[in-house]
């Protein structure tokens, strides 16, 4: 009798039946005289940035690939390929060559490496530098990069303390510097100059390999020791610090330096460029960007549309704009230096300890309170397989947010709602070809007739939390526990129509091994994929008095064993400590897991290392490395 009446309920499906539009891609929104153009996710950090041809601006994130923002204001991304290791990269800086190609930094523990882009397409060659060899790039994490002569780059090596010129045929000049270099510039007297972790400025000089050093008011004192460094409009070579918020300057000439502090203190000046006769910097913890003029000393600030923005590097792009990243909200901003933003500039974010250095924030690390660790994971892309059901995951499409908690009778780490907003976030996905489209058989024909166009046929799926989400160690790392409730909505199944709770346990791979990002963010980024088998019950709730039941769960081949369905996804990990004021919980985390995410986060962002003793005599190596698409 059941049988019968779940075929007649799938005729009758098939006769009665809508589609929605596909969501579009954010667009560039202007608040006040700031253009940000948003990302399709923000969580992927965009840090470096470059300017490109025709009106275009390329910026490289760290939990990402490549992006390119046209002069339309669209934003198109690009894959980074794997590494021979057979991992992905950590693209962090960005460059204009003097050929017009476009270049970047990887700053990946795994292989050290720099790309360059064809603009007009947006493929990349990349190079893999040498390991081994009197001077190398071992354990390198590739960060700063500059325009060098006939279409090279300079890029510094920072924990391998070496600088490195690499020219589009893959010939690469190694320099010995003694220091831990991080940006890096060609100055006025064209040699090249380098901020170094420690607080000191560098300069080597191409011909003989020999270094000079500058000591500053502040080596030694202050994390990150160095920010980005320029060659400015006075024959100065100017930098930031970060790690004591000051912008300074060195005078080639007579080797005289310089210190200016911002109005904002903890503000943590870190990406600067010259342009107009002036030094613009941003400052990471306070959300400005800052002007100084170098004849008078004078410096003004100018706050972006919202703080936990976190601006990290700025260039001069199109139109005579200033453009720089915002990590903190995965946005690109620009705005006309003649017309810089009004209005009272941002308090910085407060430091986590009395007399410690700033720190910038981000606005998932807002959602936590203060003295948790905070973490947020969101959707890259994937797919979920249900009995004969297979759907594939948009951008975006789940994300899950908290901060770590006390364990509970499981023995693991429960994730804590965060204070602010949602844990689960689950944007509704279309399915295509609506209700019909699921039958046996004739499903992927009606599901292209005129009949899907109907608004009773519309069909999409979302997720709820159904307990708690708890956070174990497996023999390989991290891996989340999620109980889900997967939603079918559409018109005649009612609001009700529910599959759960799934229970799913998906081990998180960090697709770049080690996660990672540039020294100037306060939370750590990192690309992740979770995938495993998942037993799925039986829908129930589906049409007045569950009589659908019958007709979803043939449609589906519910319920399922775990051999037939799987959760395979992508994803951006975010971990940082929590910033907001509310109550701090009674119980915080502790035990192994804590510890390990705790490590994780204190390796992201606390990379600096003491500053190596200056070789005793000038060294450069020369090779030719293989280049890899």
């Amino acid at each position: 009798m059941r049988h019968r009446r779940t075929r007649a309920g799938s005729i009758a499906l098939a006769a009665v039946l809508g589609l929605s539009p596909l969501a579009a891609m954010p667009s560039a929104s202007a608040d006040g005289q700031v253009t940000e153009v948003a990302l399709p996710v923000p969580d992927v950090a965009p840090v470096g940035l470059a300017a490109g041809p025709g009106g275009t601006v390329w910026y490289a994130a760290n939990a990402g690939g490549i992006g390119r923002v046209g002069a339309d204001g669209k934003v198109t991304e690009f894959k980074v390929s794997e590494n021979s290791q057979g991992r992905l990269g950590i693209p962090d800086a960005m460059t204009a060559a003097s050929d017009g190609a476009v270049w970047f930094t990887d700053l990946s523990y795994s292989v050290p490496r720099v790309g360059r882009v064809d603009p007009s397409s947006g493929a990349a060659t990349l190079f893999e530098l040498p390991t081994t060899g009197d001077v190398n790039f071992a354990n390198a994490q590739i960060a700063g990069i500059a325009p060098g002569p006939d279409g090279s780059v300079w890029v510094t090596g920072a924990f391998s303390g070496t600088i490195g010129r690499v020219d589009p045929s893959g010939n690469v000049t190694a320099y010995a510097t003694g220091l831990a270099p991080y940006g890096v510039t060609v100055g006025p007297d064209q040699a090249v100059w380098f901020s170094d972790n420690s607080g000191l400025v560098g300069r080597l000089d191409p011909a003989t390999g020999a270094v000079t050093t500058y000591e500053t008011p502040f080596t030694n004192q202050g994390y990150p020791g160095m920010g980005d460094i320029v060659s400015g409009p006075d024959g100065k070579v100017w930098f930031t610090q970060p790690g004591v918020g000051r912008i300074g300057s060195v005078d080639p000439a007579t080797g005289e330096v310089a210190e200016y502090a911002p109005g904002r203190p903890d503000s943590d000046p870190t990406g600067i460029v010259a342009h107009g006769g002036k030094l613009w910097f941003t400052e990471a913890a306070a959300s400005n960007i800052g002007s100084l003029d170098p004849a008078t000393g004078e410096i003004a600030e100018y706050p972006l549309p919202a703080t936990l923005s976190a601006p990290t590097r700025i260039i001069s792009g199109p139109g005579g704009h200033l453009w720089f990243t915002e990590p903190g909200r995965g946005l690109i901003g620009h705005f006309d230096p003649a017309a810089p933003p009004s209005g009272s500039s941002h308090p910085a974010v407060p430091s986590p300890n009395p007399g410690s250095s700033p720190v910038p924030g981000a606005r998932f690390q807002n959602q936590c309170a203060v003295e948790t660790l905070c973490q947020t994971q969101v959707t890259t892309g994937g797919n979920v397989k249900i009995g004969t059901f297979d759907q594939s995951l948009p951008n975006g499409a789940i994300r899950i947010t908290g901060s770590l908690g006390a364990p509970d009778e499981t023995g693991d780490l429960v994730l804590d709602p965060p204070v602010v907003g949602e844990q689960l976030v689950s944007k509704p996905v279309e399915v295509e070809g609506g209700l019909i489209g699921q039958l046996p058989l004739i499903g992927p024909i009606l599901g292209k007739s005129p009949a899907a166009m109907w608004e009773v046929n519309r069909l999409t799926i979302s997720q709820t939390l159904a307990g708690k989400v708890h956070l174990y160690l497996t023999d390989t790392g991290l891996a989340v526990r999620v109980p889900l409730n997967v939603h079918l909505n559409n018109p005649l199944l009612g609001t009700t129509c529910v599959i759960g709770p799934i229970n799913a346990s998906l081990p998180t791979t960090f697709l770049a091994g080690a996660p990672n990002g540039d020294p100037h963010l306060g939370f750590v980024p990192g690309a992740i994929s979770l995938e495993a088998p998942i037993d799925v019950p039986a829908a129930k709730g589906c049409g007045p008095f569950g009589i659908l039941d019958g007709v979803i769960n043939q449609m589906m081949g519910l319920p399922s064993p775990a051999s037939q369905n799987s959760m395979k996804m992508t994803g951006v990990l975010n971990l940082g400590n929590g910033i907001n004021a509310s109550n701090t919980p009674q119980s915080l985390a502790s035990g192994p897991v804590a510890t390990k995410l705790k490590q994780l986060l204190k390796a992201g962002t606390t990379q600096r290392k003491a500053a190596k003793a200056p070789t005793p005599a000038p060294k450069k190596a020369t090779y030719k490395v293989t280049a890899r698409r």
